[in-house]
């Protein structure tokens, strides 16, 4: 074990040498590209025994790395923003292959107008293409989501996308541990799920008739569901062996009390718990949900840990034209039917709009002079 600065793109690629990936697909898009200039360092220095295969466009760099998850390598890609919208057919054909892919995101946001800056929005756009989503605080969750990733997905036999900010966290140095490679190996042995096989060839995603369709996205549903169970499983285990435990699909912070509680997902949450030790120091009874599993939703854990709230205010670094913000609807959605329970939804940062420390207290103080919003989500900062 050792500890270092990283960025939150080489926290990524060391989660990914850890994890002794196999294979690597991967085209140049930004800010996302460091993660993968670091796993060919590895490879070119010796440190990493992985093929690396150079496509022309993100959507090849999926299509090659389902292709080697299939022949039964541990694969492994990265992405962002556009490259993770043109990947979109190949994200559908993934899990529904059901291949236990990783995927690292450093959130961009989507043009137009063009964007270098971060926000959650692409990451959001894939919400229904049948991966398992994390979202990561900082940059050590970043590595140990990653490893985690690879073993939630092959337990369960879907992939999963670790997301993580552009610039906030993919060029931001942070002091992360480095796990022991032989306790990493441990914890994740390497298991094979061979589908190609040259000595015995068989068609893959063949035309299925509706006989056997809808039988299939049920089956997929449930290995979703499947998942709630296993990433609080894995969460403990990995914490037990590295003394890091991330919760589950939730983490709740000082919600002992709380009578106002803020939910949000992804870098924001460190600024979110310095607002709540301020506010908690002048006496005001306020606690933080941090939302790490963005698919499955975490619907049973946000009621339970909600239940017993007057208010709930949540943050949204993306937006859903016409609906408002996706976590802040789902949130609402989650808590349908829970009594006099009060939930306000606010549309921040997007684009890189600056949304710190000030800005959430801010927030927070607005919210607590709100009763009921007429919208579905205010925008804040415009």
């Amino acid at each position: 074990m050792s500890t270092t600065l990283l960025t939150g793109s080489e926290a990524a690629a060391y989660g990914a040498k850890l994890a002794k990936i196999e294979v690597i697909a991967y085209y140049p898009i930004t800010p996302a590209f460091p993660a993968m200039e670091r796993v060919s360092k590895f490879i070119q220095d010796g440190e990493l025994k992985a093929n690396f295969v150079r496509v022309e466009s993100d959507h090849s760099a999926l299509a090659a790395t389902l292709g080697a998850s299939l022949a039964g390598a541990r694969a492994f890609t990265v992405t962002n923003s556009q490259g993770l919208l043109y990947m979109t057919e190949v994200c559908y054909h993934t899990a529904g292959l059901r291949q236990p892919v990783v995927m690292a995101c450093a959130n961009r946001a989507l043009s137009a107008p063009h964007s270098r800056f971060p926000e959650q929005g692409d990451a959001v756009s894939q919400g229904a293409n049948g991966w398992i989503q994390l979202f990561c605080e900082n940059n050590q969750e970043v590595l140990d989501n990653t490893i985690q990733a690879f073993k939630i997905a092959e337990t369960v036999k879907l992939p999963v996308l670790v997301n993580y900010e552009g610039y906030v966290q993919s060029h931001t140095l942070e002091e992360v541990v480095i796990p022991d490679q032989e306790k990493v190996n441990a914890f994740l042995p390497l298991v094979r799920f061979k589908t190609l096989d040259v000595e015995n060839p068989q068609g893959v995603n063949t035309v299925t008739s509706p006989d056997f369709y809808m039988d299939y996205k049920f089956r997929q549903n449930e290995a979703m569901n499947e998942a709630v169970k296993v990433i609080g499983e894995v969460a403990e285990t990995y914490g037990q062996e590295f003394g890091r435990n991330w919760s589950g699909l939730i983490e709740t912070y000082k919600m002992d009390g709380a009578e106002h509680a803020l939910v949000c997902m992804g870098s924001m949450v460190s600024e979110a718990r310095l607002a709540v030790d301020e506010l908690r120091s002048q006496g005001k009874k306020v606690g933080l949900v941090k939302v790490r599993a963005w698919r499955p939703f975490p619907v049973e854990a946000l009621r339970a840990s909600l239940k017993k709230v007057n208010k709930v205010t949540v943050f949204d670094k993306n937006i859903v034209y016409g609906m408002g913000g996706a976590l802040g609807t789902e949130v609402r959605g989650a808590l349908y039917g829970q009594a006099s329970l009060n939930v306000n939804s606010y549309i921040v940062g997007l684009g890189g709009r600056k949304f710190g420390l000030n800005e959430i207290k801010q927030v927070i103080e607005l919210s607590e002079k709100t009763v009921k919003q007429d919208v579905i989500s205010e925008w804040f900062g415009l």
